[in-house]
């Protein structure tokens, strides 16, 4: 497209398609196929949305795909709002590119017309689907009738059922299988994927004047041994004592879990930067793929996350964990206690999210065993195959949760089954 049209800064010229793009009618023939798609039907914000910026665009009028402008044509702002603080035309225009991602992910809509809105505009891209190269069949000279040998038909048999057998293993090899699909968002896209970690919240050390003296009661100095426990317990200790240390930790299962998943996207030559969650800010998020490992010490999988069907709860009354389902309100899918226990929950979503505008896929655990047994799930293909074998259709071009138990055999979780799942 032509690029004055990326700005929208006082242009009103009539907008062109030229013969490497679609023309206007063909773009409003696919607008009225969005507008009424499962995608979009059922939200009137990014109908709207879509609507004003398409026909703003194709009649030159690219002034009205300003933010200030949209919000007082579509949202009815006043004139001079203060986009600063009203959000609503970034946050909608996030979901209109998450929904028009949707759309085109489906099989079905890979030949028509693509309508894009670019991230930092509010102006349309629209390309013509990729051409369908043209079936060519090569034909073999003729001979003159007299001179053309007979073959055996046994022969011609034989050949034929070998071209079918090779046709056969190749299809079966190349056909993508169910752990390929969960992958796919992930890995066909282009940016560095962050791989987020949980750190923990109560996590001190010594600190101030007293740091040696303490230090020395508690493990010892050189040959001198710790403090027995009686003067360990006449020992006065102090807030002012303490400082918090979690940021600079991540428990073992955690690692684990990430140690697991680094190595598969390692072999599969994707580029990934692990970081701790109380590291982490948005900007390192927005525009990349991320896998979160845990809940109650990850702030970004609270963030990204919430509202979804199956969620992790404590129930601090009784000393469990549980977790619940938002379909079937009271309803407890799972619980455990939270001391010793026999067996771990975790919960495996893979989701678009808005804010990020990528793939996200989480692991939540009912402990730090629980995010492992998740991420023995996420790397090995025979687990996910039991999981998504009754799934439905495109199930890949979805968004899903599925809910795991691993029993705990000598403090190490056993193979993930699957209790539950959930596809949108």
């Amino acid at each position: 497209m032509p690029s004055k049209h990326h700005s929208g800064e006082g242009t009103t010229a009539g907008a062109t398609l030229d013969s490497q793009h679609p023309n206007a009618a063909s773009v409003r023939q696919q607008l009225d196929r969005l507008l009424a798609s499962p995608q979009l039907r059922n939200s009137k914000r990014c109908q709207a949305l879509l609507k004003h910026v398409v026909e703003a665009y194709l009649d030159g009028s690219l002034e009205r795909v300003k933010e200030r402008c949209i919000g007082f044509e579509v949202f009815q702002r006043g004139a001079d709002y203060d986009t600063s603080h009203d959000s609503i035309v970034r946050t909608t225009a996030a979901e209109v590119r998450k929904r028009l991602a949707q759309y085109y992910l489906e099989p079905e809509h890979e030949h028509e017309i693509r309508v894009a809105l670019p991230h930092g505009t509010y102006s349309p891209e629209f390309r013509l689907p990729p051409a369908i190269p043209p079936l060519t069949v090569q034909m073999e000279p003729v001979a003159p009738f007299h001179t053309a040998p007979r073959r055996p038909w046994w022969i011609l048999a034989s050949v034929g059922v070998l071209v079918l057998m090779v046709l056969t293993i190749v299809f079966v090899k190349t056909r993508p299988n169910e752990f390929d699909r969960f992958w796919m968002p992930l890995l066909d896209d282009k940016s560095e994927t962050v791989i987020c970690i949980e750190q923990p919240l109560r996590i001190f050390r010594f600190t101030g004047p007293r740091v040696a003296e303490l230090n020395q009661k508690m493990v010892g100095a050189g040959a001198t041994p710790a403090a027995p426990a009686d003067q360990l317990g006449d020992t006065s200790l102090h807030l002012s004592d303490l400082e918090l240390a979690g940021r600079q930790y991540f428990t073992y299962g955690d690692l684990m879990a990430a140690s697991r998943l680094s190595e598969l996207l390692g072999r599969k030559g994707k580029a990934f930067q692990i970081l701790g969650d109380r590291n982490t800010a948005y900007r390192d998020l927005r525009g990349r793929p991320a896998i979160l490992l845990g809940q109650f010490n990850n702030q970004w999988t609270l963030g990204l996350t919430s509202g979804l069907r199956y969620y992790l709860d404590k129930n601090e009354a009784e000393r469990r964990y549980e977790i619940h389902d938002r379909q079937a309100p009271g309803k407890v899918i799972a619980s455990i206690p939270m001391g010793n226990r026999p067996e771990e929950y975790s919960i495996v979503s893979r989701i678009f999210d808005a804010s990020t505008e990528k793939t996200v896929i989480a692991v939540i655990g009912t402990t730090f065993m629980g995010t492992l047994a998740g991420s023995d799930f996420l790397t090995h293909a025979p687990y996910m195959q039991e999981a998504f074998r009754s799934a439905p259709a495109n199930w890949y071009h979805k968004n899903i949760q599925v809910v795991l138990r691993a029993a705990v055999v000598g403090g190490t979780p056993g193979p993930p089954r699957v209790i539950a799942t959930h596809f949108w």
